[in-house]
């Protein structure tokens, strides 16, 4: 067990420093992420959703799978319809262009209109199928390890993106799997956690963390940069998918998916946050699905994984409760 490092300053988590709290579905699925092509209606369908609490974590990587399926069926008509406005939908739209294909985005809400935006983003494949997924762990393992790289290759200050200390205490279960893939330094332990409350011996790993405004902000800039057209538009059918113009679709619609291509494997997890004016920490703090993620924007405090809950309204009784725990964690109360 290593020595613990110097202490760290705590949170402020008064009630008058908290600004907001939101509640968002998670778009989970049984079996994991969905990619696979298919064809409708004479149509190309690229199937690229099932994220779960993964998207920003798992996208750039299964962006390229979507992309190559895509690929497949795209000869002299180089034409892309995307469907969806979050992380995956502007990730496959990303791919798509950098490989020189017109791309049009289709979605009701586009980057930080869309639960994309509520949470993190820590870099750790978390809520999404991990014990059985349908394409397979090592195929899954490849994905985390694209992602990863993609995004280390990014413009850490344009894209929000730096490498944070992830604290846990020595209670939380190890989850080896998180680490498999090879694309993280598991946990190393600590004596004592740095900051204060209780004395904990505790464990400590570093990881990306992706402040999502700036992330999907610039996403956003860099696609209209590049001549994608992003269309307002709701879908009620598949009747409505297969009246767009071009050839080929990407469906990044994640729970939408459910209602138009009748995938019923698809289901929500709800997760209620409280948003907390920002405040420069420097680090994570994370004990099983309770969290702390210091964005640049607000301070984020959750949550929860509720399965099969489609109401989204913020859960006041909730937010209460995961105040109170990182209260006590920080020693504050």
């Amino acid at each position: 067990m290593s020595t613990s490092t110097m202490p760290l300053k705590a949170p402020d988590l008064s009630d008058n420093r908290v600004m907001r709290v939101v509640a968002g579905l998670r778009p989970c699925r049984q079996g994991g992420l969905r990619l696979a092509g298919e064809s409708i209606g004479g149509k190309r369908i690229v199937h690229h959703y099932g994220h779960g609490g993964s998207g920003i974590t798992s996208a750039f990587g299964s962006s390229i799978v979507a992309a190559d399926l895509a690929q497949e069926s795209l000869s002299s008509d180089r034409t892309v319809a995307v469907l969806g406005g979050g992380i995956a939908g502007l990730t496959a739209a990303r791919e798509l262009v950098s490989r020189g294909y017109t791309t049009k985005i289709y979605a009701e809400r586009f980057g930080i209109d869309t639960l994309s935006n509520l949470a993190g983003a820590l870099w750790l494949p978390t809520g999404i199928n991990l014990d059985t997924p349908e394409i397979g762990l090592n195929r899954f393992n490849t994905i985390l390890r694209d992602a990863r790289e993609k995004l280390a290759l990014l413009d850490p200050k344009k894209y929000g993106i730096e490498i944070l200390p992830v604290y846990e205490p020595a209670y939380a279960p190890i989850e080896h799997r998180f680490f498999e893939h090879t694309s993280l330094t598991p946990p190393r332990s600590i004596d004592r956690l740095p900051f204060p409350g209780p004395p904990r011996a505790g464990k400590v790993f570093e990881t990306l963390f992706i402040h999502t405004p700036k992330l999907l902000d610039a996403l956003l800039a860099d696609l209209k940069g590049s001549g994608v057209e992003f269309v307002e538009r709701s879908f009620g059918s598949i009747d409505d998918v297969l009246a767009l113009d071009e050839p080929t679709i990407v469906n990044s619609l994640a729970l939408g998916s459910r209602t138009i291509f009748g995938d019923d494997s698809m289901f929500p997890a709800k997760g209620v946050l409280v948003h907390v004016e920002p405040q420069d920490l420097g680090y994570c703090a994370h004990d099983g699905y309770k969290y702390m993620f210091p964005r640049s924007d607000a301070l984020v405090l959750g949550g929860c994984f509720i399965e099969d809950e489609w109401d989204d309204t913020p859960d006041e009784s909730i937010a209460r409760e995961i105040l109170s725990h990182h209260r006590r964690f920080f020693g504050l109360i």
